[in-house]
């Protein structure tokens, strides 16, 4: 009796494996469905050279912005809190660089607001003079989208909306101003 338990158990686990191969490597659900186009898979990505994901977002100003918008012209989309120091040394620099390109490019800065206290982000643009857009991401989908971790965060996206270039922490105003040039010059 016990040797045909063992012949059992061994029978049960051996198809138990050929059912599981079968579906993982040739046929079943899995493969019956259509292959993912790897085009597309990137399609909208927070990743050099993919489409910079859309969002919908209020600015300080009341006007609701969408990336979609700027379609046409250079953007730099800059992630900040008014909490974090990096944020405050980049800001000026900032500030300087869209007063001289206001014209060839648009900046948005996108406020983490779902970390950060609103307040204290209106007195961090005011002090900076922020000329440019300051969105409000209040429920910090966007910066999930985006997959911000380290802030400041900076996209250049070019004028068809694809990200050609990202920077982890802050920039300073020669690196801003040098990767700027280079996005007027190639995807201006």
């Amino acid at each position: 009796m016990n040797k045909v338990k063992t012949w059992l158990v061994l029978i049960l686990v051996a198809g138990t494996a050929a059912f599981a191969l079968y579906h993982a490597f040739a046929g079943g659900e899995a493969a019956a469905r259509p292959r993912a186009n790897p085009a597309a898979a990137l399609k909208e990505a927070p990743e050099i050279d993919a489409l910079a994901p859309g969002f919908n977002l209020h600015g300080m100003d009341g006007r609701s912005y969408t990336l979609s918008q700027f379609k046409g012209k250079p953007v730099i989309l800059n992630f900040w809190a008014s909490w974090c120091g990096p944020c405050q040394d980049e800001a000026p620099s900032l500030a300087r660089l869209y007063a001289r390109h206001k014209d060839d490019l648009q900046i948005l800065a996108v406020n983490l607001t779902a970390a950060d206290n609103e307040s204290d982000a209106r007195k961090f643009v005011k002090d900076h003079g922020f000329a440019f857009p300051v969105l409000l991401d209040e429920d910090g989908k966007t910066g999930r989208r985006y997959r911000i971790r380290p802030i400041p965060t900076t996209f250049f996206i070019d004028a068809r909306g694809v990200i050609v270039d990202g920077v982890l922490g802050a920039l300073s105003a020669e690196a801003l101003n040098n990767r700027a040039e280079q996005l007027l010059k190639t995807h201006g």
